[in-house]
């Protein structure tokens, strides 16, 4: 599944197992890169512009990984 904003991430860490190390490793690493996106956004975006930039790292990221 793709995880297309930070909803949709926190609802799939609610429902994981969070003893399986290799899986909190992917959601700690698919949160870091929405976070790092959203405080550091090209320049000249902001507002909701920050906001649709993270959501798409996030989406980039895990496509990466496929």
């Amino acid at each position: 599944m793709i995880y297309t904003d930070l909803d949709a991430l926190c609802s799939a860490m609610v429902r994981c197992d969070l003893h399986d190390p290799l899986v909190v490793a992917e959601f700690r690493r698919l949160y870091r890169i929405y976070f790092d996106a959203l405080h550091n956004p090209p320049q000249f975006v902001i507002g909701v512009g920050a906001i649709s930039y993270a959501q798409e790292m996030l989406v980039n990221a895990q496509l990466d990984n496929v």
